[in-house]
């Protein structure tokens, strides 16, 4: 059964309608998601950019998820905003963070993001808040190999006081191999104080230069996912759905803009 620490620590976040297509392994991607997905890949993006995002779990209207995602790279670090909003009047799940990435060459990228974590359940449970810290590592050894890590909440924020109510502390280790150009492969374990290992995996194919298609499938729930993005310059639309095998089908929609280049001040 899911506490509502479960739901706050990161559940109820997407990142973004690729990260569902791909199963939800994206612990490696470097696009303004990670503000969500690793922070510690914001080091190398090269543009500003910024993204919105819809996600309906269930096709159930109480479970709509809203996103929106910055990333400023500034010098040789990068600024990322992110922002989810869950729920609604009777329950809502809502965090806020702020992040900070460096560019250690040009093949590593270390990044932490603090975030504002907020719970509320009607009239009884009232509303709780926290802060919350994680940490990420983005390793390309190769132009073919992409490894990372991701640490969220290494010191177990307390939500409530009520019966030592925390948020989970969660580890994603992850890796991403490229075939070639138009074929890539990920695969990420996903390990939560309060949940079983999550397998996930995802597959990534371009059959034409502004088209992606997508699969996924992730172990702790037996999900099922697929997707597609289409890429125009600097403009990328991207819509996911997974299937679940207790609770159905669940669909996404983002979009992302990149413009300008790193200042080099």
């Amino acid at each position: 059964m899911w506490s509502v620490a479960s739901w706050a620590s990161g559940g109820n976040e997407t990142q973004g309608a690729r990260s569902m297509a791909l199963g939800g392994a994206t612990v490696t991607h470097t696009d303004v998601w990670a503000t969500t997905n690793n922070p510690g890949a914001l080091g190398l993006l090269n543009q500003y950019a910024f993204a919105i995002g819809y996600e309906n779990r269930f096709f159930l209207p109480e479970a709509g998820l809203k996103s929106l995602a910055v990333a400023m790279p500034l010098g040789q670090a990068t600024v990322g905003l992110v922002g989810h909003s869950y729920g609604y009047a009777g329950y809502a799940d809502n965090r806020i963070g702020l992040s900070y990435a460096r560019k250690l060459s040009d093949y590593v990228s270390l990044g932490a993001q603090l975030n504002y974590v907020q719970a509320r359940i009607g009239d009884v449970y009232g509303s709780r808040s926290t802060l919350v810290a994680e940490i990420g590592l983005l390793v390309m050894p190769t132009d073919k190999i992409r490894i990372g890590a991701h640490l969220y909440n290494p010191t177990r924020s307390r939500l409530a006081d009520f019966d030592d109510e925390r948020i989970p502390t969660s580890l994603r280790l992850g890796g991403q191999y490229f075939f070639s150009e138009i074929v890539n492969l990920s695969i990420e374990l996903d390990k939560d104080t309060d949940l079983p290992l999550n397998i996930k995996s995802g597959i990534e194919y371009r059959p034409a230069e502004p088209i992606f298609l997508r699969i996924g499938f992730a172990t702790a729930q037996s999900n099922f996912a697929f997707g597609v993005g289409y890429a125009w310059k600097a403009l990328k639309a991207d819509v996911g759905a997974s299937w679940n095998q207790n609770l159905g089908y669940s669909s996404a929609l983002s979009v992302q803009y990149a413009f300008g280049k790193r200042s080099k001040k």
